[in-house]
């Protein structure tokens, strides 16, 4: 199958290459075409974006649950010195949803730029604010695109300190948590909140921890505001596994921390995905690829 598009790749490159020699085909190794060929190479201008969609994002490439993409990625650098990337940053169906690839960004870009890779777009949630810390992300990757290099555990506390202020703590111990819950899940971009790392007691010690980095923010209303847009993401697990862990509480006995009903905190979390927010911000629009409103998702949870 990659033969096939290559070669199509290849003749169209070859036809144009006269009259626009400073112009190049990009083509995608995605799925059915991803699997180098064996004998057949790209032409010098044609571009091959591999993308990394069938991949674990608890772990980094190298990761032996990664192995067929990244053998694919060594055989395809082997054919060409223009390969690209197309990786993916954000669960598609559930953008507000922690998904805990924050280990695995530094790791696999450094990878990339190991095995001759070019060029990188790390698509994220393209059609809408509040994706689950997409702040942090976007950050991170712009640091670890122009060096690979850096420490990014160093560059994730730079960010935190300098945007939740003196939550950074209990914000960066949430991540660790998150981070350690998911690492034995095959986590691909299109998990949703049942999945197994989001166990009740994990849940609970996420919620002590973001109750630490409201209280630590609540004298500044900026920072309390970024508080509680990344806190949306805790939230939508609470909300979506509400008939679950509810019931799990008072089964142990335990005093329950969050509003006495499902639709208390649905109106609270939505109320926060559309304002007021500070000056230029946008309120959420999306909360899946799929085009599902944050109004619309509230109104399928029930009661």
């Amino acid at each position: 199958h990659a033969a096939t598009v290559l070669s199509l790749a290849n003749y169209v490159a070859e036809k144009i290459e006269k009259d626009h020699p400073d112009v190049a085909i990009d083509t995608l190794a995605y799925q059915y075409t991803r699997k180098a060929p064996k004998t057949l190479r790209p032409r010098k201008n044609v571009i091959v974006r591999l993308c990394s969609i069938e991949c674990n994002f608890a772990q980094p490439l190298e990761h032996p649950s990664n192995a067929a993409f990244a053998q694919d990625l060594k055989d395809w650098s082997k054919l060409t010195d223009r390969l690209a990337i197309w990786d993916y940053t954000t669960d598609f169906p559930n953008y507000l949803m922690p998904f805990p690839n924050y280990r695995v960004l530094g790791p696999n870009l450094r990878f990339f730029h190991q095995n001759g890779v070019r060029g990188m777009f790390e698509q994220g949630a393209y059609q809408s604010t509040g994706a689950e810390m997409a702040e942090l992300r976007a950050w991170l990757l712009a640091q670890l695109m122009w060096d690979p290099y850096q420490d990014e555990k160093a560059l994730t506390r730079e960010f935190l300190e300098g945007y939740y202020g003196p939550a950074a703590e209990p914000i960066g111990q949430y991540l660790n948590l998150m981070a350690d819950a998911a690492k034995d899940t095959n986590m691909v971009i299109w998990v949703g909140p049942d999945t197994p790392f989001f166990t009740f007691d994990t849940m609970v010690e996420a919620e002590k921890l973001w109750r630490q980095a409201a209280l630590r923010t609540a004298g500044d209303p900026d920072l309390a505001w970024r508080v509680r847009q990344a806190r949306l993401a805790p939230n939508y697990v609470w909300l979506a596994r509400w008939n679950e862990f509810k019931p799990e509480a008072d089964r142990r006995g335990l005093s329950w921390f969050l509003p006495a009903t499902r639709e208390e905190l649905a109106q609270e979390w939505l109320k926060d995905t559309q304002g007021p927010g500070p000056s230029g911000w946008v309120p959420v629009t999306h909360v899946n690829e799929g085009g599902r409103t944050p109004q619309q998702w509230v109104e399928g949870l029930g009661k």
